[in-house]
């Protein structure tokens, strides 16, 4: 009878021990997830750390990736030949400008603010294209350099010398010494680049050195009819226009192409800021190796003359068809001689004449002004040429010899303008007779003299000038007083075109009357 409670006693027992080993194993799983839940949710430092990928895949492939490795692969290259130029100069009081500060100093602060020079110190870049040590750089970046240094991306730096410079195309050429070869950059051709190629931009923008922005080329032979850009002889180059971000200190800097040649040397941007706003012009390839090579051979840089006097005024459809140009452009001939104006100049020579019409210049086709400048300048002295020319309809062609250019023409150029033209309802312009004292001082015998010129009007737009113009013919025909232009006028109808050669003249510094011949046109309202 007492082994029946003994079971029964072990048999609960055993369901007790049974249900603490699952609450035992429902609290262990508890405590775990906590933990867990704990530690996946900390934001501790230690608890969380950030691991870079080094296997990871571009999300852009082909042609994407091929590009940012055409990059790499370039700045790679151009990198080492590229340097920091910091030039010092010691600078007058005289050649300070003036300024509130400046003025505060001298009478409140004792010390080099009196008197005395000061050194004024400027950043630029440059690109050794030699391993002889030999750098182009601006030559508005050392002019007036007392002493110039070069920092190489190494570190090292040198103290370099001027070899020689050129005000005309803003490019200079230095040169370091060292006990090694240099790293240098190849020079490609200009002439090659297209309107969209990529360029990459490198040099040292407000001092950040060995700084790399891309690009493409705007556009090609980008030309300045006025004194703009670095220098006042910026009419007399052409440039490559890029977007690749050009700041202060990228002047002298090299700029580009895509297997790593230089076709650029960076020179100065158009902004309203003072940064970079996209419109970027540097010296092509084409024109700072023929100012490198000849400063090298012979340390100046000659450039091609031939003694003609250009129209300064465009070739309008009127002039053309009048001096029977069937191309429709051209540069008229105003006058012919040495620099000074008196003796023959080889255009003379070789039987060019007053109102002749260029369309061609040793295979060159010559469109405007600015392509006869270029053209000639860049004709290597003692050059036989040939040239082509419309007279009276007809085409002519001469050879002469190129000579070497004394000074440069610092003529009026056509200003840019960007204001929306407009219709112009008269010809505004009021002239009277020659007055004596003026026909005297310009040995003419009459002509119309130009008193007024009305703001706004045709006769403005045609370049005319108030009380310094004389209009000597119209239309082919003598004029010897103003009654004979406005009988000329009248006989046109609206449209039809005036062509009016005029005398241009001035007062020179010993009060004898200086002049010159330019051509313009007007349609009849």
């Amino acid at each position: 009878m007492s082994k029946q409670p003994d079971e029964n006693l072990q048999r609960n027992g055993k369901r007790i021990f049974g249900f603490l080993m699952v609450l035992f194993v429902l609290a262990l799983g508890i405590t775990i997830g906590t933990l867990i839940s704990y530690h996946v949710g900390a934001t501790g430092p230690a608890d969380s750390q950030l691991q870079m990928q080094n296997d990871g895949k571009p999300m852009a492939g082909g042609a994407f990736l091929a590009l940012s490795q055409a990059f790499e692969g370039v700045a790679n290259r151009i990198e080492p030949c590229v340097v920091n130029i910091n030039t010092e100069e010691l600078v007058t009081p005289g050649q300070e400008e003036e300024g509130p500060m400046n003025e505060f100093y001298r009478h409140f602060l004792p010390g080099p603010f009196d008197n005395g020079p000061q050194m004024r110190r400027s950043l630029g870049s440059g690109v050794i294209v030699d391993p002889k040590g030999y750098i182009i750089t601006n030559n508005h970046v050392v002019e007036g350099a007392t002493r110039i240094r070069v920092s190489l991306p190494g570190g090292e730096e040198y103290t370099a010398k001027v070899i020689g410079t050129d005000e005309v195309s803003d490019i200079a050429v230095i040169k370091i010494s060292g006990k090694k070869d240099f790293p240098f950059a190849k020079i490609g051709n200009s002439k090659n680049m297209k309107v969209g190629n990529w360029v990459m931009a490198v040099g040292s923008p407000f001092g950040l050195d060995q700084t790399v922005t891309a690009g493409i080329i705007s556009t090609t032979g980008r030309t300045f009819q006025n004194e703009e850009g670095p220098s006042d002889f910026s009419y007399m180059n052409d440039y490559l226009q890029t977007d690749a971000a050009i700041n202060r200190g990228n002047s002298g800097g090299p700029l580009v192409n895509m297997n790593a040649e230089v076709v650029g040397i960076n020179s100065f941007i158009s902004t309203p800021s003072g940064a970079s706003a996209g419109v970027g012009f540097s010296i092509p390839s084409h024109l700072f190796v023929r100012v490198y090579n000849q400063i090298l051979q012979t340390g100046k840089v000659s450039r091609g003359w031939v003694g003609v006097w250009m129209n300064k005024l465009p070739l309008t459809p009127a002039l053309a068809n009048f001096f029977g140009v069937k191309q429709g452009y051209g540069v008229l001939i105003t006058d012919l001689g040495d620099e000074k104006g008196a003796e023959p100049g080889p255009a003379a020579k070789a039987g060019l004449k007053p109102e002749d019409v260029i369309v061609e210049f040793d295979g060159k086709k010559i469109q405007n002004n600015q392509d006869f400048r270029v053209a000639v300048a860049d004709t290597p002295p003692g050059k036989k040429v040939k040239i082509k020319v419309v007279r009276q309809g007809q085409e002519k062609e001469f050879e002469l010899v190129v000579a070497e250019s004394k000074i440069f023409n610092r003529q009026e150029k056509e200003q840019l303008s960007v204001d929306e033209e407009k219709p112009k309802s008269e010809i505004g312009l009021e002239i009277e007779d020659l007055p004596p004292n003026i026909a005297k001082g310009l040995e003419l015998s009459g002509g119309a003299y130009v008193d007024t010129v009305k703001p706004g009007s045709l006769a403005e737009d045609a370049g005319l000038i108030a009380e310094a113009d004389v209009i000597v013919a119209a239309n082919g025909k003598k004029i010897n007083n103003a009654q004979e232009l406005k009988n000329v006028v009248k006989e046109l109808k609206s449209g039809e075109p005036i062509v009016l050669k005029i005398i241009h003249f001035a007062k020179a510094a010993n009060n004898r009357l200086q002049s010159e011949i330019d051509y313009t046109s007007i349609i009849r309202p």
